[in-house]
């Protein structure tokens, strides 16, 4: 009796100081786009991907910073 409760504690402790974590550590990449817009809102929600002025009343475009997660 005595052998099979120590067989049964070394396969126990075997089976517990070997198991392997398979935690998923995961990167997201985060992307900042960079868009144009009317400080006046002339055309609504309109952005632009370059610099400038807006074509409604001429004023120059403010830089808008949008953060995309993947």
């Amino acid at each position: 009796m005595k052998k099979i409760v120590m067989l049964l504690g070394l396969v126990f402790a075997m089976v517990a100081c070997n198991t392997e974590s398979e935690e998923t550590h995961s990167h997201e990449e985060i992307v900042a786009q960079t868009e144009f817009v009317c400080p006046m809102e002339c055309e609504g929600d309109k952005t632009y991907d370059k610099p400038g002025e807006c074509p409604v009343c001429k004023m120059e475009l403010q830089e808008v910073a949008q953060v995309i997660e993947e």
